[in-house]
């Protein structure tokens, strides 16, 4: 794996992480907050 792709790699989940973080703390629910952990869950694995 070259270092741009790793730097890349790194710099997509950092957004991800960032993007995941304000969603759970926008969420007027608990079942909303369930769906996006869920949704975050199937996108690591």
């Amino acid at each position: 794996m070259s270092m741009i792709k790793r730097i890349r790699d790194r710099r997509d989940a950092t957004r991800r992480a960032r993007a995941i973080e304000h969603a759970l703390r926008s969420a007027n629910s608990p079942s909303v907050r369930n769906e996006i952990i869920a949704i975050a869950q199937r996108h690591v694995s």
